[in-house]
């Protein structure tokens, strides 16, 4: 029910009703509109302000999650970073060890590469471009950092096959068990022949011990010779170890002298033959020589590094003696 307002009218001394012009009728309606919407609209304002819709519930959820995400690589970038570090700093001790020139610098570091990738991802506008180009730079430098190390460890590691094989064949041991030693010569070079009594070279060196006891191989090789000579070595075996090596045993036991043949392929460490008397010789032993390039070297430059520290003093101690050689 509308609301009648009245007024007093003076000159009738009666109350007439109160008129409202059109316009103020309009005005009136108009303002409440407006007051009506402002409220409306800071209504909804502060609704979804405050309370978001599903929608945008699921981009707030999805973005968290690419936050924790993100997050999560720049960390397996900072640890990948740190493992390269420490295979780097491996590949260089290794390439020291084996004696190889090491990786320049920028080689290690590897050049990123991938420009028309990189544009391609500059051309489809992506949101926080900039760090997504920023991040694939830096995993490609990565892939292409361990690509680099992946192919030098590779090099290294046949390389040092190579090296152990050549080590392998080096006459780096001593051919007689220290155990079995009990006198030794050091002398290398002219001394009085025992035999024949006049000065002449000794290219070798001389373990004593039992008639009979096991001579040893001192590296990898073919045996070339294994057979009785008559140019003052007796029972004589040859072996050739590759790489310009070989080693000489002579004077073996007469009785089973020998416990390898010609053509036979043998390791470090095998017994070839046994400790004697035959040939040009004063007494039990071995005379042992070592060639390279077909020249004669001194044999204690190559066993004495791989002594234990004991059979090194006894060395030492036997050395000492000056003990003559016997043949």
């Amino acid at each position: 029910m509308t609301k009648i307002k009245y007024y007093y009218n003076k000159e009738t001394c009666s109350y007439d009703i109160v008129e409202t012009s059109p316009l103020i009728r309009v005005l009136r309606v108009s303002l409440y509109l407006f007051v009506a919407t402002l409220v409306a609209s800071s209504g909804l304002y502060a609704f979804y302000n405050y309370n978001a819709t599903p929608k945008e519930e699921i981009l707030v959820t999805n973005r968290q999650k690419l936050d924790i995400q993100w997050d999560i690589l720049k960390q397996e970038i900072t640890f990948i970073n740190l493992a390269i570090d420490d295979i780097q700093l491996d590949d260089h001790e290794l390439r020291e060890i084996l004696e190889l020139n090491d990786l320049p610098a920028e080689i290690r570091e590897a050049g990123i590469g991938g420009d028309n990738q990189l544009n391609s991802l500059r051309d489809q506008n992506l949101k926080f471009e900039k760090q997504i180009v920023d991040y694939y730079q830096k995993i490609t430098k990565l892939k292409a950092q361990l690509n680099v190390e992946g192919l030098s460890l590779d090099t290294i590691a046949k390389y040092a096959a190579s090296r152990d094989r050549f080590w392998a064949h080096i006459p780096a041991i001593q051919p007689v068990d220290h155990k079995d030693l009990r006198r030794f010569s050091p002398v290398y070079g002219m001394r009085m022949n025992p035999v024949l009594g006049k000065w002449m070279p000794h290219n070798g060196l001389d373990f004593m011990g039992k008639r009979g006891i096991p001579i040893y191989a001192t590296g990898d090789g073919t045996v070339k010779l294994a057979q009785m000579t008559y140019g003052g070595f007796g029972n004589l075996v040859v072996i050739d170890h590759g790489y310009g090596y070989k080693s000489l045993y002579a004077h073996l036991n007469r009785i089973q002298p020998f416990n390898v043949k010609k053509g036979d392929i043998i390791k470090r460490g095998q017994v070839i033959g046994y400790m004697g008397s035959t040939g040009r010789s004063a007494g039990v032993h071995l005379h042992y020589e070592v060639h390279k390039d077909n020249a004669h070297v001194n044999p204690i430059g190559f066993f004495q590094l791989e002594l234990e520290q004991e059979s090194y003093k006894k060395l030492l101690i036997l050395a000492k003696a000056n003990t003559a050689p016997l043949d």
